[in-house]
């Protein structure tokens, strides 16, 4: 029951999320310029799958389904076909450390996801230790073969909770306690992304 409560309100949040787009993806060319002030938070290619899981509609009678494997290379690949039969729509994956949260230094102000996309919008969200709301933020990817380097502002990640707004300020750079990385774009589609890390900058 508790699983089928969680998956609800994963659905509603993912469907009543502000559907805020911007191009927020950076060119290879400003690679060495971004790296210069940025931190890696979660290097897969350094720690592999760890313990991020698929959290699919499935469990709340959806048909979605997903796959997160690694490559030979050491990227993580995120993909799987989503359907809106029995009320479904969406994918996930999210890694959780309620013991170990992520310490994210003051001087930062936006996460940094190197990602290679296939020219669909991703959902990234957050939750801190700090109430049991979520901050999420919606961008588009590219495609194509280039990666790609997808800048989440921090003052632009808004509070939800069971799909509703919450009224705090948000979010304001404190320590991570759970990341979710999830596509719900309300149509049938099909997608694939390779994800190499996730920092702050």
């Amino acid at each position: 029951m508790r699983i089928l409560i969680f998956a609800l309100v994963l659905l509603a949040s993912c469907m009543s999320q502000k559907d805020i787009t911007l191009n927020t993806s950076e060119t290879n060319q400003n690679n060495e310029k971004n790296n210069m002030s940025s931190e890696t938070i979660y290097s897969f290619i350094k720690q592999g799958k760890g313990k991020w899981r698929v959290q699919d509609d499935v469990v709340m009678g959806g048909r979605s389904e997903s796959q997160l494997k690694m490559t030979e290379d050491g990227r993580a690949q995120f993909s799987g076909r989503i359907s809106l039969e029995n009320n479904g729509g969406f994918c996930s994956i999210h890694l959780t450390s309620e013991e170990d949260p992520y310490v994210i230094a003051e001087n930062y102000t936006a996460f940094v996801i190197v990602l290679k996309g296939d020219g669909k919008d991703y959902n990234f969200r957050v939750r801190t230790p700090n109430g049991r709301h979520s901050y999420g933020f919606t961008f588009s990817t590219e495609g194509g073969t280039e990666w790609e380097r997808i800048v989440v502002p921090f003052e632009l990640m808004e509070a939800t909770y069971h799909g509703e707004p919450v009224d705090v300020p948000n979010y304001q750079g404190e320590n991570v306690v759970e990341m979710q990385l999830l596509i719900g774009n309300k149509k049938e589609e099909t997608f694939k992304i390779l994800i190499e890390s996730i920092g702050v900058k």
